[in-house]
Protein backbone atom coordinates (compact mmCIF):
# COMPACT_ATOMS: atom_id res chain seq x y z
CA UNK A 1 0.00 0.00 0.00
CA UNK A 2 3.09 2.16 0.58
CA UNK A 3 4.41 1.73 -2.71
CA UNK A 4 0.90 2.29 -4.43
CA UNK A 5 0.66 5.89 -2.40
CA UNK A 6 4.36 6.91 -3.19
CA UNK A 7 3.24 6.10 -7.06
CA UNK A 8 0.18 8.01 -7.19
CA UNK A 9 1.63 11.25 -5.43
CA UNK A 10 1.35 13.61 -7.36
CA UNK A 11 3.74 16.53 -8.33
CA UNK A 12 3.34 19.71 -9.93
CA UNK A 13 4.49 20.35 -13.59
CA UNK A 14 4.12 23.98 -14.28
CA UNK A 15 1.51 26.65 -13.52
CA UNK A 16 -0.20 27.92 -16.67
CA UNK A 17 -3.16 30.99 -15.86
CA UNK A 18 -2.95 30.15 -12.17
CA UNK A 19 -3.76 27.11 -12.51
CA UNK A 20 -1.19 23.97 -11.19
CA UNK A 21 -1.01 21.20 -13.54
CA UNK A 22 0.10 18.22 -11.87
CA UNK A 23 1.30 14.57 -12.53
CA UNK A 24 2.47 11.53 -10.75
CA UNK A 25 5.00 8.76 -11.17
CA UNK A 26 2.43 6.48 -12.94
CA UNK A 27 2.22 9.20 -15.78
CA UNK A 28 6.00 9.05 -16.25
CA UNK A 29 6.09 5.16 -16.71
CA UNK A 30 3.00 5.90 -19.19
CA UNK A 31 5.10 8.43 -21.09
CA UNK A 32 7.89 6.22 -21.04
CA UNK A 33 5.85 3.23 -22.34
CA UNK A 34 4.08 5.31 -24.94
CA UNK A 35 7.16 6.61 -26.44
CA UNK A 36 8.73 3.04 -27.04
CA UNK A 37 5.81 2.07 -28.59
CA UNK A 38 6.20 4.62 -31.11
CA UNK A 39 9.82 4.65 -31.59
CA UNK A 40 9.49 0.81 -32.42
CA UNK A 41 7.17 1.64 -35.11
CA UNK A 42 9.03 4.67 -36.40
CA UNK A 43 12.76 2.45 -35.95
CA UNK A 44 12.55 0.56 -39.61
CA UNK A 45 11.87 4.34 -41.00
CA UNK A 46 14.55 5.93 -39.35
CA UNK A 47 17.06 3.04 -39.63
CA UNK A 48 19.16 4.41 -36.18
CA UNK A 49 17.39 3.55 -32.65
CA UNK A 50 18.77 6.84 -31.31
CA UNK A 51 16.68 8.88 -33.52
CA UNK A 52 13.32 6.84 -33.07
CA UNK A 53 13.78 7.00 -29.42
CA UNK A 54 14.20 10.67 -29.63
CA UNK A 55 11.37 10.90 -32.01
CA UNK A 56 9.28 8.80 -30.25
CA UNK A 57 9.85 10.68 -26.70
CA UNK A 58 9.54 13.87 -28.71
CA UNK A 59 6.00 12.86 -30.20
CA UNK A 60 4.66 11.50 -27.17
CA UNK A 61 5.41 14.53 -25.03
CA UNK A 62 3.25 16.58 -27.73
CA UNK A 63 0.50 13.96 -27.70
CA UNK A 64 0.49 14.56 -23.58
CA UNK A 65 0.59 18.57 -24.37
CA UNK A 66 -2.80 18.07 -26.84
CA UNK A 67 -3.94 16.01 -23.26
CA UNK A 68 -3.38 19.16 -21.60
CA UNK A 69 -4.71 21.58 -24.04
CA UNK A 70 -8.34 19.41 -23.84
CA UNK A 71 -7.94 19.98 -20.06
CA UNK A 72 -7.27 23.51 -20.42
CA UNK A 73 -10.45 23.95 -22.86
CA UNK A 74 -12.47 22.85 -19.99
CA UNK A 75 -10.82 24.90 -17.76
CA UNK A 76 -11.22 28.09 -19.96
CA UNK A 77 -14.97 27.27 -20.23
CA UNK A 78 -15.30 26.66 -16.41
CA UNK A 79 -13.78 30.24 -15.70
CA UNK A 80 -16.44 31.96 -18.55
CA UNK A 81 -19.52 29.81 -16.63
CA UNK A 82 -17.67 31.82 -13.47
CA UNK A 83 -16.36 28.23 -12.25
CA UNK A 84 -12.91 28.14 -9.83
CA UNK A 85 -10.56 25.80 -11.44
CA UNK A 86 -8.68 24.02 -8.42
CA UNK A 87 -6.08 21.54 -10.67
CA UNK A 88 -5.41 20.23 -13.88
CA UNK A 89 -4.53 16.73 -13.74
CA UNK A 90 -1.81 14.02 -16.07
CA UNK A 91 -3.30 10.92 -15.21
CA UNK A 92 -1.62 7.62 -16.96
CA UNK A 93 -5.33 7.20 -19.01
CA UNK A 94 -5.38 10.79 -19.77
CA UNK A 95 -6.22 14.10 -17.48
CA UNK A 96 -8.68 15.80 -14.73
CA UNK A 97 -9.80 18.69 -14.57
CA UNK A 98 -11.26 19.68 -10.87
CA UNK A 99 -13.60 22.56 -10.20
CA UNK A 100 -14.27 23.60 -6.83
CA UNK A 101 -18.08 23.05 -7.45
CA UNK A 102 -20.56 22.01 -9.92
CA UNK A 103 -22.05 24.11 -12.61
CA UNK A 104 -24.60 26.16 -11.79
CA UNK A 105 -27.33 25.26 -14.93
CA UNK A 106 -27.04 22.46 -17.52
CA UNK A 107 -26.26 24.78 -20.35
CA UNK A 108 -22.96 25.65 -18.55
CA UNK A 109 -22.51 21.99 -17.63
CA UNK A 110 -23.02 21.30 -21.58
CA UNK A 111 -20.48 23.90 -22.16
CA UNK A 112 -17.60 22.74 -20.05
CA UNK A 113 -17.93 19.01 -20.67
CA UNK A 114 -17.75 19.48 -24.55
CA UNK A 115 -15.15 21.97 -24.83
CA UNK A 116 -12.55 19.00 -24.16
CA UNK A 117 -13.61 16.75 -27.06
CA UNK A 118 -14.11 19.72 -29.46
CA UNK A 119 -10.49 20.78 -28.59
CA UNK A 120 -8.82 17.37 -29.57
CA UNK A 121 -11.09 17.50 -32.65
CA UNK A 122 -9.59 20.34 -33.88
CA UNK A 123 -6.45 18.81 -33.17
CA UNK A 124 -6.92 15.70 -34.90
CA UNK A 125 -7.81 17.93 -38.19
CA UNK A 126 -4.56 20.20 -37.51
CA UNK A 127 -2.19 17.15 -36.91
CA UNK A 128 -4.11 14.63 -39.94
CA UNK A 129 -3.37 18.08 -42.27
CA UNK A 130 0.72 18.06 -40.86
CA UNK A 131 0.14 14.80 -42.05
CA UNK A 132 -0.81 14.93 -45.56
CA UNK A 133 1.92 18.21 -45.81
CA UNK A 134 4.40 15.85 -44.75
CA UNK A 135 3.71 12.93 -46.56
CA UNK A 136 3.32 15.59 -49.82
CA UNK A 137 6.58 16.45 -49.46
CA UNK A 138 7.78 12.78 -48.89
CA UNK A 139 9.17 13.32 -45.41
CA UNK A 140 8.28 9.47 -44.53
CA UNK A 141 9.20 10.02 -40.47
CA UNK A 142 7.16 13.26 -39.75
CA UNK A 143 4.07 12.24 -42.29
CA UNK A 144 4.26 8.64 -39.60
CA UNK A 145 4.60 10.25 -36.70
CA UNK A 146 1.73 13.44 -37.36
CA UNK A 147 -1.07 10.56 -38.69
CA UNK A 148 0.10 9.39 -35.14
CA UNK A 149 -0.66 12.37 -32.91
CA UNK A 150 -4.03 12.68 -35.36
CA UNK A 151 -4.99 9.62 -34.71
CA UNK A 152 -4.32 9.85 -31.01
CA UNK A 153 -6.42 12.82 -30.63
CA UNK A 154 -9.79 11.65 -32.53
CA UNK A 155 -9.27 8.49 -30.06
CA UNK A 156 -9.81 10.45 -27.49
CA UNK A 157 -12.01 12.79 -28.52
CA UNK A 158 -14.34 9.91 -29.46
CA UNK A 159 -13.58 8.14 -26.38
CA UNK A 160 -14.50 10.72 -24.35
CA UNK A 161 -17.61 11.79 -25.83
CA UNK A 162 -18.93 7.65 -24.73
CA UNK A 163 -21.80 8.44 -22.71
CA UNK A 164 -20.78 7.70 -19.27
CA UNK A 165 -19.49 9.41 -15.99
CA UNK A 166 -16.65 10.97 -15.48
CA UNK A 167 -16.08 11.07 -19.70
CA UNK A 168 -17.52 13.76 -21.10
CA UNK A 169 -20.32 12.21 -22.98
CA UNK A 170 -21.44 11.69 -19.55
CA UNK A 171 -21.60 15.40 -18.50
CA UNK A 172 -22.94 16.26 -21.39
CA UNK A 173 -26.07 13.44 -20.83
CA UNK A 174 -25.80 14.88 -17.19
CA UNK A 175 -26.71 18.12 -18.57
CA UNK A 176 -29.45 16.47 -20.94
CA UNK A 177 -30.53 14.75 -17.69
CA UNK A 178 -30.64 17.63 -15.55
CA UNK A 179 -32.32 20.07 -18.17
CA UNK A 180 -35.25 17.72 -18.70
CA UNK A 181 -36.52 17.68 -15.17
CA UNK A 182 -34.03 15.42 -13.04
CA UNK A 183 -32.13 16.90 -10.31
CA UNK A 184 -28.27 17.05 -10.41
CA UNK A 185 -27.78 14.20 -8.03
CA UNK A 186 -30.02 11.86 -9.83
CA UNK A 187 -28.63 12.68 -13.42
CA UNK A 188 -25.31 12.42 -11.54
CA UNK A 189 -26.22 8.86 -10.37
CA UNK A 190 -27.46 8.01 -13.91
CA UNK A 191 -24.69 8.87 -16.23
CA UNK A 192 -22.49 7.23 -13.12
CA UNK A 193 -24.26 3.93 -14.01
CA UNK A 194 -23.83 4.55 -17.75
CA UNK A 195 -20.13 4.41 -17.11
CA UNK A 196 -19.58 1.47 -15.55
CA UNK A 197 -21.17 -0.63 -18.20
CA UNK A 198 -19.34 1.65 -20.59
CA UNK A 199 -16.05 0.25 -18.50
CA UNK A 200 -17.25 -3.15 -17.90
CA UNK A 201 -17.50 -3.38 -21.96
CA UNK A 202 -14.22 -2.06 -21.99
CA UNK A 203 -12.76 -4.43 -19.85
CA UNK A 204 -14.48 -7.14 -21.73
CA UNK A 205 -13.35 -5.63 -25.05
CA UNK A 206 -9.94 -5.91 -23.70
CA UNK A 207 -9.94 -9.79 -22.03
CA UNK A 208 -11.32 -10.61 -25.89
CA UNK A 209 -8.37 -9.05 -27.38
CA UNK A 210 -6.13 -10.90 -25.36
CA UNK A 211 -7.61 -14.44 -25.87
CA UNK A 212 -8.73 -14.36 -29.48
CA UNK A 213 -5.93 -11.78 -31.34
CA UNK A 214 -2.92 -12.51 -28.79
CA UNK A 215 -2.65 -9.10 -28.43
CA UNK A 216 -1.65 -8.31 -25.09
CA UNK A 217 -0.53 -4.88 -25.07
CA UNK A 218 -3.94 -3.31 -26.67
CA UNK A 219 -5.79 -5.53 -24.75
CA UNK A 220 -4.48 -4.89 -21.74
CA UNK A 221 -4.39 -1.65 -21.92
CA UNK A 222 -8.16 -2.11 -22.42
CA UNK A 223 -8.63 -3.81 -19.38
CA UNK A 224 -6.72 -1.27 -17.10
CA UNK A 225 -8.54 1.47 -18.44
CA UNK A 226 -12.04 -0.08 -17.84
CA UNK A 227 -11.13 -0.90 -14.15
CA UNK A 228 -10.29 3.05 -13.70
CA UNK A 229 -13.48 4.39 -14.86
CA UNK A 230 -15.44 1.29 -13.54
CA UNK A 231 -13.80 3.10 -10.21
CA UNK A 232 -14.28 6.61 -11.12
CA UNK A 233 -17.94 5.85 -11.78
CA UNK A 234 -18.04 3.76 -8.68
CA UNK A 235 -16.78 6.68 -6.21
CA UNK A 236 -19.16 9.14 -7.67
CA UNK A 237 -21.96 7.20 -7.38
CA UNK A 238 -20.83 6.35 -3.55
CA UNK A 239 -20.42 10.18 -2.87
CA UNK A 240 -24.11 10.89 -3.97
CA UNK A 241 -25.56 8.21 -2.19
CA UNK A 242 -23.34 9.02 0.81
CA UNK A 243 -24.41 12.80 0.44
CA UNK A 244 -28.67 12.03 0.39
CA UNK A 245 -28.10 10.20 3.94
CA UNK A 246 -26.29 13.44 5.37
CA UNK A 247 -28.22 15.97 7.13
CA UNK A 248 -27.29 19.88 6.92
CA UNK A 249 -27.04 19.98 10.72
CA UNK A 250 -24.14 18.08 10.22
CA UNK A 251 -22.05 19.96 7.88
CA UNK A 252 -23.59 23.34 8.43
CA UNK A 253 -21.28 25.91 10.16
CA UNK A 254 -21.95 28.78 12.64
CA UNK A 255 -23.26 31.61 11.48
CA UNK A 256 -21.15 35.13 11.92
CA UNK A 257 -24.41 37.33 11.77
CA UNK A 258 -25.01 41.22 11.18
CA UNK A 259 -27.47 43.28 12.35
CA UNK A 260 -29.82 45.09 9.78
CA UNK A 261 -28.99 48.19 11.28
CA UNK A 262 -25.53 48.17 11.13
CA UNK A 263 -23.32 50.46 8.71
CA UNK A 264 -21.17 48.95 6.20
CA UNK A 265 -18.26 51.27 7.77
CA UNK A 266 -19.51 48.88 11.22
CA UNK A 267 -19.25 45.71 8.94
CA UNK A 268 -16.13 46.27 7.19
CA UNK A 269 -13.75 48.05 10.24
CA UNK A 270 -15.39 45.33 12.51
CA UNK A 271 -16.90 42.20 11.59
CA UNK A 272 -15.10 41.45 8.19
CA UNK A 273 -11.65 41.17 9.72
CA UNK A 274 -12.14 38.32 11.84
CA UNK A 275 -15.18 37.19 9.80
CA UNK A 276 -14.29 36.89 6.46
CA UNK A 277 -17.09 35.14 3.85
CA UNK A 278 -18.48 35.55 0.42
CA UNK A 279 -22.51 35.45 2.19
CA UNK A 280 -23.07 37.09 5.59
CA UNK A 281 -26.56 36.51 7.21
CA UNK A 282 -28.32 39.36 8.20
CA UNK A 283 -29.81 38.72 11.09
CA UNK A 284 -31.11 40.67 14.78
CA UNK A 285 -31.43 37.90 17.74
CA UNK A 286 -31.45 34.82 15.36
CA UNK A 287 -34.23 36.35 13.40
CA UNK A 288 -33.38 35.97 9.59
CA UNK A 289 -33.75 39.36 7.59
CA UNK A 290 -31.65 38.98 4.31
CA UNK A 291 -28.45 37.96 2.92
CA UNK A 292 -25.72 40.04 2.45
CA UNK A 293 -23.06 39.94 -0.56
CA UNK A 294 -19.50 40.47 0.04
CA UNK A 295 -19.26 40.99 -3.78
CA UNK A 296 -22.42 43.35 -3.82
CA UNK A 297 -20.51 45.31 -0.66
CA UNK A 298 -17.43 46.19 -2.79
CA UNK A 299 -19.35 47.80 -5.89
CA UNK A 300 -20.53 50.38 -3.68
CA UNK A 301 -18.72 53.44 -3.09
CA UNK A 302 -16.61 53.87 -0.16
CA UNK A 303 -17.17 57.08 0.53
CA UNK A 304 -21.29 55.36 1.31
CA UNK A 305 -20.34 53.71 3.93
CA UNK A 306 -21.24 55.63 6.76
CA UNK A 307 -24.77 56.28 5.99
CA UNK A 308 -25.64 53.44 3.91
CA UNK A 309 -27.03 50.56 6.57
CA UNK A 310 -26.75 46.69 5.86
CA UNK A 311 -30.75 46.64 5.15
CA UNK A 312 -30.54 48.99 2.13
CA UNK A 313 -27.88 46.74 0.71
CA UNK A 314 -29.11 43.04 1.82
CA UNK A 315 -30.77 40.99 -0.20
CA UNK A 316 -34.32 40.49 1.36
CA UNK A 317 -35.40 37.06 2.73
CA UNK A 318 -36.94 34.22 0.94
CA UNK A 319 -37.67 31.17 0.66
CA UNK A 320 -34.73 29.86 -1.43
CA UNK A 321 -32.64 31.37 0.93
CA UNK A 322 -33.28 29.16 3.84
CA UNK A 323 -33.45 25.56 4.22
CA UNK A 324 -34.21 23.58 7.91
CA UNK A 325 -32.12 21.45 10.28
CA UNK A 326 -33.25 17.84 8.69
CA UNK A 327 -32.92 18.82 5.03
CA UNK A 328 -30.65 16.41 3.18
CA UNK A 329 -26.68 17.93 2.23
CA UNK A 330 -27.38 17.10 -1.71
CA UNK A 331 -30.95 19.61 -0.88
CA UNK A 332 -28.74 22.08 0.75
CA UNK A 333 -26.21 21.83 -2.69
CA UNK A 334 -28.90 21.90 -4.95
CA UNK A 335 -30.73 24.99 -3.01
CA UNK A 336 -27.14 27.37 -2.40
CA UNK A 337 -26.69 26.66 -5.93
CA UNK A 338 -30.08 27.46 -7.83
CA UNK A 339 -30.33 30.24 -5.54
CA UNK A 340 -28.15 33.24 -7.00
CA UNK A 341 -25.89 33.25 -4.07
CA UNK A 342 -24.29 30.59 -3.56
CA UNK A 343 -25.33 29.26 -0.24
CA UNK A 344 -28.12 28.99 2.71
CA UNK A 345 -29.47 29.64 5.90
CA UNK A 346 -29.97 26.80 8.33
CA UNK A 347 -33.34 27.49 10.74
CA UNK A 348 -34.36 25.43 13.63
CA UNK A 349 -38.35 24.26 14.34
CA UNK A 350 -38.51 28.25 15.68
CA UNK A 351 -37.55 29.50 12.81
CA UNK A 352 -34.16 30.95 14.02
CA UNK A 353 -30.74 31.04 12.68
CA UNK A 354 -28.61 28.48 13.74
CA UNK A 355 -26.43 27.72 10.67
CA UNK A 356 -25.27 28.59 7.56
CA UNK A 357 -24.06 26.38 4.68
CA UNK A 358 -22.17 27.20 1.81
CA UNK A 359 -22.27 24.79 -1.43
Amino acid sequence: MELVGRLSQKFVLMHVSGIPVRADVRWLAVLLVISGVIAGGVAPITGSLAVAIALGLSATLVFFVSIFIHEFSHAAVARMEGLRVVEIVLHPFGGLTRFASEPDSPRAEFRVAIAGPAASFVLAVIFGGAAAAADAVEINVLSRLMLTLAIGNLLVAAFNMFPGYPLDGGRVLRAYLWRTGRNLTEATILTGRSGQWIAAALIAFGILLIIARQDLFTGLWAVIVGIFLYDAAGSIIREMNSASQVRVQDVMKLPAAVEPERTIHELVENILPMNRQPVIPVAREKQLFGMLLLAEIRELDPKAWHTTTVAEVMRPVTAEHFVDLETTLIEAREAARTNGIGAVCVLNAEGKLVGIFRG
